[in-house]
């Protein structure tokens, strides 16, 4: 399952994934934020507090994921990656290089961290 978490900035794009994890609530929920604040900000600030592994997310959630990543590929400027899972912490430090924007990568004891670090005004960044 996957919600919005709504005590963020409004160029921030904040989910928690619990759970299984489907195609149609990710659409609906992470890929339609995704797209609202990437039209109004230009560039956008990131945050996913994985509570759950990529493994309980469906196929066609993962491809939505891979989707949406491409899709506003210069526009990202901020990612922080929650997550307990170190192999996923590790693999997105590997990707970081290869993206645009800048991944940080949490244990969810530090999620307090990230969500400082994601929140800055994007006029930081520039």
């Amino acid at each position: 399952m996957v919600t919005l978490m709504t005590d963020f900035p409004d160029h921030v794009v904040a989910y928690r994934a619990a759970g299984e994890v489907k195609k149609a609530e990710y659409e609906n929920v992470v890929m339609a934020r995704v797209d609202e604040v990437a039209a109004r900000y230009g560039n956008i600030n990131f945050v996913i507090l994985m509570e759950t592994g990529m493994e309980n997310y469906s196929l066609a959630a993962f491809l939505d994921y891979l989707k949406i990543s491409f899709k506003h590929f210069s526009r990202w400027n901020r990612m922080a990656i929650v997550s307990d899972q170190r192999w996923l912490r590790t693999a997105y430090k590997a990707l970081s290089p290869l993206v645009h924007g800048e991944i940080r990568c949490y244990a969810l004891d530090d999620f307090q961290s990230a969500k400082e670090w994601v929140s800055m005004p994007l006029e930081a960044d520039r």
